[in-house]
């Protein structure tokens, strides 16, 4: 098909441009070392004889992983489509028997497996750094959060595709890239609070917060990420179990949360191919 064309080229240009290598080693270095960290955190500041597990490094890396993948993937593909838009290249591109759904679909492609590959070579080395270093390795969670992270850099890979879609101009593609982030990854909690507050003349839910609250809190990409890893790994110490430990509804369970995840992956290439779609080149 047509759009693997432009993903394999996306992808070789990466590796020809030291791109894919550069990735590689940002995420060796900062999964690898985050797993050497958390041995050094757990023997400073844990009971002596405590087990050193790799599900707690899981858990530990949540944080850090929700910051960096999410900044790598905007980075790495906001200009994915508007820069050659202005550049003019993409004129060239479908001068040649590509559909602008062809080209948008293996940029999302292209671009998500060279960050992916990044990913996924970090996850490798830390795995090995884990099996040498701790006391036990529960491959099934590690397998688990590996496949969820490598969903949320794809999705995000995506997200920026579909932003960079809806404009010809690659400064205004870093704007609408940073301005994404801000709003739901930095500012987003603030929502939730501010129609609590409207609401309930509160800003703080007493008890079980209501069930909107607690969805509203789930929707950005990263958020959705949490607690789907949160639901899936063992050991959930999620918001969510905290409230319904048994059943809760779907749209707040794990699936729920990786459904967000998913739509996320969907929604914002899909307007930016209604958009690109429509402009005039």
């Amino acid at each position: 098909m047509s759009w693997r064309v432009v993903a394999k080229k996306d992808f070789r240009d990466a590796s020809r441009s030291k791109a894919l290598w550069a990735l590689t080693a940002l995420f060796v270095l900062f999964m690898a070392g985050m797993a050497y960290v958390y041995t050094l955190l757990q023997e400073s500041g844990g009971a002596a004889g405590t087990e050193l597990e790799s599900v707690g490094l899981l858990f530990f890396l949540l944080n850090p992983v929700t910051l960096l993948v999410p900044l790598t993937a905007l980075v790495m593909a906001h200009k994915s489509v508007a820069g050659e838009v202005e550049s003019g290249s993409a004129k060239f591109l479908l001068s040649l028997p590509h559909t602008r759904r062809d080209a948008l679909a293996g940029k999302v492609a292209g671009r998500g497996a060279v960050l992916g590959a990044a990913v996924a070579v970090g996850l490798v080395v830390a795995a090995v750094v884990t099996v040498v270093m701790y006391d036990s390795f529960d491959a099934m969670a590690y397998l688990g959060f590996s496949a969820l992270t490598l969903l949320l850099a794809v999705a995000y890979v995506a997200i920026a595709v579909g932003l960079s879609a809806t404009t010809k101009d690659a400064g205004r593609a870093t704007v609408l890239a940073a301005g994404f982030f801000v709003v739901f990854e930095l500012a987003w909690a603030i929502v939730p609070i501010g129609i609590y507050y409207l609401l309930n003349n509160s800003f703080t839910p007493t008890g079980t917060p209501p069930e909107w609250y607690l969805l509203l809190n789930r929707i950005p990409p990263s958020s959705a990420f949490t607690n789907a890893v949160f639901g899936f790994l063992p050991g959930n110490a999620g918001t969510i179990a905290q409230y319904f430990p048994q059943n809760p509804p779907i749209y707040l369970s794990k699936w729920g949360a990786l459904a967000i995840l998913l739509a996320w992956a969907v929604a914002v290439p899909l307007v930016g191919y209604r958009v690109f779609d429509r402009a005039d080149l």
